[in-house]
């Protein structure tokens, strides 16, 4: 078949796909240089988004399939302080298989000093319902954790304690003994945050430690299997809860079924994922800028052939439809790349840090994330693709062939312009629509949009001021300079390709740098060294004079201590209460209370004023300035707390400021003392050593407060600070991660980007090279332009890198901003390395150009 053939128009209107489709399977069998990076781009958008989403995904499937185990039964009741009445338990017996287990904080002890706090865990014969507690050694141990006086406990008490199995610890007032290693258990991550080594006793066990007091911080958690079937059966499910709830309507019991096992871990989950898939969203619409420099360039490379099938006939239409099927499957070549990398990161992850997780992952292919993900890149590259594709379709025949230089550009249909905008809006709405916040959703996508008109407006400006200084010496800045300001310029594809990703890269190292200077300078040294729980009110006289007998200097603060749960919010039940996310935590479990005459420590009052010493009159609580309008609440409005089983409502007083990062004592709500001082109740106790102390005088004090009152348990500050900037490490690790992918996607674009101007560079070295130019004038000026953007676009990233995070540590994180003059250097460092890398590799290009094929075609 001949050229002419091939672009015969169209008997009808309509052109043969057919007839398109062969003609763009046969250009791209004659090469597609320049379109690896469309696919490249593509595919790295792509999998950045089904990565995250699948990751999401994954932890909800997993949630779902191992639900039972999670929660350790078909439905859990769980509560503080107080044990399951007789009546009570009856009524959870009658629905089914129940199993009581207590959880609690303990002091581990053996001879010679050396204590430890460990996580206790006490449950019946009964216990699991689902699953099994696995004990690692001795190998067939079984379940001997039920004997009395035998417990099984993680291998780092052990190592900690230097004792191994065999060997007897003193927890509580009773000597148990170390019956073996323990491993996984089935209800793991419903137990609270682990601060020590987790330990398994039988609850006969429990009550020989003396550790179930009066007002002791014990959670007691009641697990209820149902009858054949009826499990799961969702109707069942609420039917058994509101049972209990109508049977016992002041129990306080906090209910979770295995459909949703971990509702507020699910949340956070989720906000976390939306976030960090908001920078993927960033990550693709770069890429796209990528696709929109390669198609661009491919299509400058087609236009003697555009040109030829014009000249010969063929309508707009073939040639539009030709370059679309092309960009099409390349489109689809990236997105499947992308979905297949996106879909395996939850196995990876699962295969790397499968030990660190809380659950194991649902490692499947998840359609609906992976749906999203290939919807957002074949919009993506219709955004910007379509531009291109219709400025093409257009030029008439002259145009194209004149020079391959020229700078003349149609202006694409209108169909083509409001396709490409209906495409930007379906990808931003599908964005909006695939988040549960939806308003911080829009407000960030909105951010994200700014930031590319921000950059591409730098970009712009970079052009004028290098036009304005284009005349200056010496000779090789001078051209450096012209190449920048010229109609050839990648000012703005440096600009929006790098500034996004070091960008975001240096506002995350800065807040980074910011929290963790919080941690270890404001945090660590304003904070107590030490908690002591469960200190009886009765001997907290002598648990002072004890502190103060081996250190003098030490401080010591005190504060009465209960939990209790809110159940209503001015009369409506918190199920109902539509409360801010960044509030929804205070209702989400139960709460630390006390009450007080005078205003805590670290507390500031906003709104409100404080009671009177002595006050009689109906109760009152202090509630969180912060907490408190996210919840609707205002001075005069009532909330019901269940304490102990029974339900107190008080009205608002006052909203207080409180400052949490000086860990001191301090609580959500504070309550007028005549609401709580009854009820039965221990002390929290705070400690604080004097500056220089050191560990040997620290432990000293420790050992002799765990021999006088063994039931007190001790927390080390230094052990929650840790376990905190950890998590944090990991958090912003993640992040890190995704924003590397931006950067990576952002070098891509850049080498697209200067790969479109190399037949106008070698073009302008040859004319040089005519000229007189040597080839050190030129080199130094090809890398001179590369070298100015790279730290001009690296200067603007740190600015609006440092800009974000100030504001972000300022008013989300409230933290002070400390700037980091490392994290200046290397985003300056890695701009100028990536930007000369690439501007190396093409002033090669260009210095290695024969000069005859260019001469002669002037």
């Amino acid at each position: 078949m001949t050229a002419a053939g091939l672009a015969a128009p169209s008997p009808v209107r309509g052109v043969s796909l057919k007839l398109a489709f062969a003609i763009a399977l046969r250009e791209l069998r004659a090469g597609a240089g320049g379109l690896t990076v469309f696919v490249l781009c593509i595919a790295l958008g792509v999998m950045a988004v089904a990565a995250i989403g699948s990751l999401g995904a994954s932890f909800d499937a997993a949630l779902a399939r191992q639900g039972r185990l999670l929660v350790g039964g078909d439905l859990s009741f769980e509560r503080v302080h107080r044990r399951a009445g007789e009546e009570e338990r009856a009524g959870l017996d009658d629905l089914g298989q129940v199993t009581e287990s207590a959880s609690l904080r303990a002091m581990a002890r053996i001879p010679g000093g050396k204590s430890a706090l460990v996580e206790v865990k006490a449950a019946d014969g009964a216990y699991p319902l689902y699953g099994q507690v696995v004990v690692t050694e001795p190998p067939g141990a079984g379940p001997i954790w039920r004997k009395a006086g035998v417990i099984v406990a993680e291998r780092s008490l052990l190592e900690r304690l230097n004792v191994g199995i065999g060997s007897t610890v003193s927890i509580g007032d009773t000597t148990v003994t170390i019956g073996g290693i323990l491993g996984t258990q089935p209800d793991r991550l419903a137990d609270r945050l682990a601060y020590g080594p987790r330990v398994l006793m039988s609850l006969d066990t429990l009550t020989r430690t003396g550790l179930i007091q009066p007002g002791s911080l014990i959670r007691w958690i009641y697990r209820l299997k149902l009858p054949g079937e009826r499990g799961n059966d969702r109707m069942e499910l609420n039917t058994a809860r509101f049972t209990i709830e109508a049977k016992f309507p002041e129990s306080g019991f906090a209910i979770t079924d295995w459909t949703d096992p971990a509702p507020s871990i699910r949340r956070e989950v989720k906000r976390f994922t939306q976030f960090i898939s908001l920078v993927g969203l960033g990550a693709l619409l770069l890429g796209g800028i990528g696709v929109a420099n390669a198609i661009g360039s491919y299509m400058a490379k087609k236009r003697q052939v555009i040109a030829t099938f014009k000249t010969l006939g063929a309508p707009s239409r073939l040639v539009l439809a030709v370059y679309l099927i092309q960009a099409l499957m390349l489109a689809g070549i990236g997105i499947a790349l992308g979905l297949v990398l996106g879909a395996l990161t939850p196995a990876l992850l699962s295969a790397t840090y499968g030990d660190a997780l809380p659950i194991a992952l649902a490692v499947e292919p998840h359609p609906a994330s992976l749906l999203t993900a290939a919807g957002a890149g074949l919009l993506t590259m219709l955004l910007f693709v379509l531009l291109p594709l219709g400025r093409a379709s257009v030029v008439p025949p002259a145009v194209l062939m004149r020079s391959h230089l020229t700078d003349e550009q149609e202006r694409p249909p209108l169909g083509f312009l409001v396709t490409a905008a209906a495409s930007g809006l379906a990808l931003f709405a599908l964005a909006i629509a695939a988040s549960e916040e939806r308003t911080i959703t829009a407000s960030i996508v909105a951010g994200i949009v700014a930031g590319f008109l921000l950059l591409l407006g730098f970009g712009w400006l970079l052009q004028k001021l290098a036009a304005r200084f284009r005349r200056t010496k010496p000779p090789s800045l001078a051209l450096a300079l012209a190449s920048i300001a010229g109609p050839g310029s990648i000012a703005r594809q440096v600009a929006i390709s790098l500034g996004l990703g070091l960008g975001f890269l240096v506002a995350i190292a800065l807040i980074d740098r910011s929290l963790m200077a919080e941690f270890e300078d404001n945090i660590q040294i304003e904070a107590p060294s030490y908690y002591f729980l469960d200190v009886d009110a009765l001997n907290l006289a002598d648990f002072r004079a004890t502190a103060k007998a081996v250190e003098p200097d030490a401080k010591l603060a005190d504060a009465p201590m209960l939990r209790g749960r809110i159940v209503a919010v001015n009369g409506v039940p918190v199920e109902k209460v539509e409360a801010a996310p960044d509030s929804r935590w205070v209702l989400a479990s139960d709460r630390g209370l006390t009450y007080a005459d005078t205003l805590p420590q670290g507390s500031t009052i906003t709104q409100g004023s404080w009671w009177e010493p002595g006050y009689s009159g109906p109760p009152l609580v202090s509630f969180d300035a912060d907490s408190g309008p996210g919840l609707g609440l205002k001075i005069g409005d009532s909330i019901t707390v269940n304490v102990l089983g029974r339900n107190v409502e008080a009205k608002i007083a006052n909203f207080r400021k409180i400052d949490w990062e000086s860990l001191a004592i301090n609580f959500v709500m504070v309550f007028s003392p005549n609401t709580l001082a009854a009820a039965p109740h221990r002390v929290l106790v705070t400690l604080e050593y004097p500056k220089g102390t050191d560990q040997a005088r620290e432990a000293k004090l420790v050992q002799a407060l765990a021999d006088r009152f063994p039931l007190v348990t001790a927390i080390k500050v230094g052990d929650i600070v840790e376990a905190a900037k950890d998590l944090l490490q990991k958090v912003m690790t993640a992040i890190g991660m995704t924003a590397g992918v931006t950067l990576l996607i952002g070098a891509l674009v850049l080498t697209g980007a200067v790969a479109a101007t190399q037949q106008r560079r070698k073009y302008q070295a040859v004319l040089y090279k005519t000229l007189g130019a040597t080839r050190g004038r030129i080199v130094r000026a090809e890398l001179l332009e590369f070298g100015l953007l790279g730290a001009a676009v690296a200067a603007f990233a740190l600015v609006a890198g440092t800009i974000t995070a100030w504001a972000l540590c300022k008013w989300a994180f409230e933290v002070t901003f400390v700037f980091s003059g490392r994290a200046a250097a290397e985003a300056l460092l890695l701009a100028l390395a990536l930007v000369l890398g690439v501007g190396a590799i093409a002033t090669w290009r260009v210095l290695s150009a024969k000069a005859a094929p260019y001469l002669r075609g002037e």
